[in-house]
């Protein structure tokens, strides 16, 4: 494997410069892949860069290092850290061991202190990717899978081939609880890095997967796990409405861990929420669904229905795979693979040599879907020329099946062509959103990028991906941009204090504005007025 990946915190640019060149980090196993000023940046920038080591010193404005440690440990559990500290005092290592810190460095920095407890990191390091690779241990786990018979219950929800009556009295009879609120389902598919660990054992390689969701997906959530035999599904009982946003923020932590121990690449699907064990069919169908956007996606993401397909009806036919592949490249393909599928059909008609009434049966199911996809993306109904999929004796005008091919696919690549627009549009709008919620919310103190994606009812990794590609900038990023410009606008027009005009944009700590003010413009706030009032008030020629 390649290097351990290190963050270094410092609000000192300096500082982090002397530590990256006090080592030979190479030779112990480490790279620096990242640098930040404060916990807020470096809380931003882990996440995105998924690093294995965060190194921080404890004293920092706006946000302390044993802060930055609490949110990292929540939110990157598998993560090392390290706090450096020029305060030789027991309280800060009191609550640095509180913390799970792995070390615990004083300043001044010694290279051999520090090399020793990088080395101590990557024992550490080494030790768990060993106890997770062990297939011996993965063996045994497997011999201990949940019994087929209650596996088969589980599919039996999920596809939705047993009667409710049926899987009540089995649930009872296996002793299987999913009694909850709400009920969601994720699809999980793997992929293996070439020359990654189980290569050639798919089934061991299943079975280390399965273990690290049970070690990763804790603090509280309910689940059921199920192994299907191209992909994992994953059954949450929700104790609370609004808990999907919950179980996406925790499948989030799957991607980085499952790349690093495993070698594997995921790809995950979730489904919308669902009240009645029922519609729990429902919620899979959605799953599977969302899925199929992962091409449009940046990969390591979870794909929840709610953000690609507002409105998404539940519940779709996914029985027929020539069906099902015509409406696949319609919200995810392009033009060459949707005629691919339109061909595949209707080659599967003539080689079926399908009756005259069963081939409108047949291609009914097929309008129908199409419907619900118009549905879906609130198509302009003239646009997607709905009126052509209700007119009776539709395929009644065609004189061959090639005729009726053509036409399909012409039909279905307009369908394609307003599905990429809808979400663009959609995407944009929700950007939109969220610019005139920070310009009216700037000065909040409390805003946060949760905050804007709890308003906007979309998940954060969905939002921002999307904010990035749309704005060029991350959501902390535009933030202290916009407030950058307040600032400017109230140090050039008001008498206000530097205090008072970092409380006016949303910072309590008066000295961590002007730190992020020198880091913008060079100057610091007191500075950038003096020299404004000296400009205004220098004379200016008389007039002859």
């Amino acid at each position: 494997m390649g290097y351990y990946k290190v963050l270094l915190v410092d609000d000192e640019e300096d500082v982090r410069r002397s530590i990256v060149r006090k080592l030979e980090w190479n030779s112990l196993g480490f790279e620096v892949v990242g640098e930040a000023g404060n916990g807020e940046e470096a809380l931003e920038i882990a996440e995105r860069l998924q690093p294995d080591v965060v190194m921080t010193d404890i004293k920092m404005p706006f946000m302390d290092g044993l802060e930055l440690c609490r949110h990292l440990k929540r939110q990157l559990p598998g993560v090392r850290v390290a706090v450096f500290s020029g305060f030789d005092e027991f309280e800060y290592a009191k609550e640095a061991i509180s913390q799970q810190v792995e070390e615990y460095i004083l300043k001044p920095i010694d290279a051999e202190e520090l090399a020793n407890a990088f080395r101590r990191l990557r024992q550490s390091l080494d030790e768990e990717i060993a106890r997770r690779r062990d297939v011996e241990r993965l063996r045994h786990h497997y011999e201990e899978s949940l019994p087929l018979m209650r596996q088969q219950l589980l599919i039996g929800l999920l596809d939705g081939s047993m009667e409710p009556d049926e899987i009540a009295g089995k649930r009872a009879e296996f002793g299987l609880s999913i009694a909850a609120a709400e009920y969601c389902v994720a699809v999980l598919r793997c992929e293996q890095e070439e020359g990654g660990p189980g290569a050639g054992e798919p089934s061991l390689l299943s079975i280390s997967l399965q273990q690290l969701i049970t070690d990763t997906l804790r603090d509280g959530l309910r689940y059921h796990l199920i192994q299907m035999p191209d992909k994992l599904v994953l059954l949450f009982m929700l104790d609370a409405k609004g808990g999907v946003k919950r179980v996406t923020q925790h499948l989030g932590q799957l991607f980085p861990i499952s790349r690093r121990l495993l070698g594997i690449r995921l790809s995950i699907g979730v489904g919308g929420a669902r009240t009645c064990p029922d519609e729990i069919k429902l919620s899979y169908a959605e799953a599977c669904s969302a899925l199929e956007y992962q091409l449009l996606m940046e990969p390591g993401q979870c794909i929840y229905i709610g953000d690609i397909e507002p409105g998404a009806a539940a519940g779709k036919s996914l029985d027929e795979k020539y069906i099902g592949e015509v409406l696949r490249q319609i919200k995810t393909g392009g033009q060459a693979a949707l005629e691919a599928a339109v061909d595949a059909l209707i080659r599967h008609l003539k080689d079926a040599q399908t009756g005259i009434q069963q081939c409108q049966i047949y291609l009914l199911e097929l309008f129908t879907e199409l419907l619900k996809l118009i549905r879906t993306y609130r198509m302009n109904t003239q646009e997607a020329r709905q009126e052509s999929l209700l007119s009776e004796g539709m395929m009644l005008r065609f004189a061959t099946l090639d005729e009726l091919g053509q036409w399909l696919f012409d039909y279905c690549n307009n369908l394609r062509l307003l599905a990429r627009r809808e979400r663009k549009d959609s995407v944009r709008l929700m950007i939109d959103k969220a610019r005139d919620l920070l310009l009216e919310s700037y000065a909040d103190s409390e805003l946060s990028l949760d905050a804007v994606c709890a308003k906007l009812n979309v998940s954060p990794a969905y939002f921002s991906t999307s904010f990035k590609k749309e704005t060029g900038k991350g959501f902390v990023g535009y933030l202290t941009d916009l407030r950058m410009e307040k600032a400017l606008e109230l140090l050039a027009t008001t008498d206000f204090k530097t205090y008072q005009v970092a409380e006016k944009i949303g910072y309590i700590d008066p000295n961590y504005f002007s730190y992020v003010f020198k880091k913008q413009f060079g100057v610091t706030p007191s500075k950038y007025k003096t020299d404004r009032m000296r400009t205004d008030e220098s004379p200016k020629d008389n007039p002859v």
